[in-house]
Formats: structure tokens, sequence, C-alpha cells
């Protein structure tokens, strides 16, 4: 008798492991939600540049939240809709996150803006474009990231991008413009910005700040805010 209890306690016990897991496996995946022929909706597509924590098991057996993005490096709080200050408002889909250096203690900020207008993507260039130059220094500037982690054999070792380098006493960074991304047969498009809080020798931060850039989606045919150039 004592057998058969603990038998169905135990076959008890996995069922409920595996609804566990199937819930959070829906719940990791509500951000990319598939609608239609497998495309992600806006929702999913405003943090789609955003590097995001990792979720792994501990000794329990609970799932638990890995916010180590790439060595000192971690996620600091949660990933937020909205743009942030001192950035003006360019999309309704926008989110952006901040990072910490746990050893030095620097600050680092992703903002991701989503567009699925090509008109839409020109205007909020033309008016970003405006702000960063009355309140910083806008310059473009090459990027060289190592070999991405999901790339093909036959991918290149290194991938130059070129991009738009803003030097401010609040932020310091560099701004990249995706076009069309997942599929040339959807219109998507994306603004990012990969910088460092306060003033700051930007030099000092680009390895971070490309490290942050690995841990994003692609950012191969990235190209310079087309208004700043």
């Amino acid at each position: 008798m004592g057998f058969l209890e603990n038998d169905r306690t135990g076959r008890a016990a996995l069922v409920l492991l595996l609804i566990t897991v199937g819930a959070l496996g829906a719940l990791l995946l509500s951000d990319h939600l598939m609608i239609g022929p497998g495309h992600p909706p806006p929702g999913a597509l405003q943090q789609w540049y955003i590097p995001r924590p990792g979720y792994e098991y501990a000794e329990n057996g609970s799932v638990v939240v890995n916010r180590t993005i790439e060595g000192d490096i971690v996620l600091s709080g949660d990933i937020e809709e909205g743009y942030p200050p001192p950035f003006p408002d360019l999309s309704p889909y926008c989110s952006h996150a901040v990072y910490l250096d746990t050893g030095s203690g620097d600050r680092y900020l992703v903002v991701n803006w989503y567009f699925d207008d090509d008109a839409d993507l020109a205007r909020a260039e033309g008016n970003l474009c405006s702000y960063l130059r009355s309140s910083g220094n806008v310059a473009s500037a090459g990027l060289i990231l190592p070999g991405e982690p999901d790339r093909s054999p036959d991918a290149p070792i290194v991938s130059p991008i070129t991009v738009t380098k803003y030097e401010s006493e609040t932020s310091s960074g560099y701004f990249a413009v995706v076009e069309k991304p997942l599929s040339p047969e959807h219109d998507d498009y994306f603004i990012v910005y990969y910088g460092v809080f306060g003033p700051a020798v930007l030099p000092d931060h680009t390895a971070a700040l490309e490290e942050l850039m690995l841990r994003s989606y692609s950012l191969r045919n990235a190209r310079p805010l087309a208004s700043c150039t």
C-alpha cells in the first residue's frame, strides 16, 4: 500500500512539474508570439534588439533568471516599455533596458524603437538627429563586431558596420538603423541605441557596448542615421 501511495505521489509531482515547465515555456515565448504567417507582433518587435537575461535551473529544480549578459555586465531591473529621458518620443513601439557593469560600476543603456513604415522611420530619423545635434556631438563611426554567436559556418568572422556616434554630458554611444532584418517581405524598421550613462570617454566603453550588440539580434547591414550624415 505504501508503495502505491508513493507511486501516485511521484506521478502527481511529475505532472505538476510538467505543467509548471509548460507554463514557464509559454511565458518565455509570449514576447515572441507569432501572428499570421509566423511574423512577430509589434509588441515583440519593440524589444527585438534588447539583450535579454537567460533562464536556468537551480539546485532545487526551480527556474531562476540569470541576469548576466556577458562577463560583468548584468541586466539592472526589467526591460521597460517607452523611451527613456533624455531621448525624444519617436515611436509608440519602444522599449529600453539598463545594464550594470558590476566590476566598474558603469551603467549602460539599450533603446529599441520599432517602425512598420519607412516614412515614419524617415521622420523619426530627422527628429532624432535634430535633438542629437542640439544636445551633443554627432559623427559617423565604424565598428567591427566579432563573429556573432549564432552565425552560420559560411558567415564572415567579423562584421563591419557603420553607425552614428553620439557624445553628450548625459549619455554617449552609438545609434544604428536596421531595415527589414527579419525578411525583405516585411516592413520592419529599427533604430537602436547602445550607450553609456553620464559624461564618458566613449572609446573606453566601446568594447562593452559591442558585447551588448553581439547579444542583440543581428546588426548585419546596419547603417547610420540618414539625417545625421
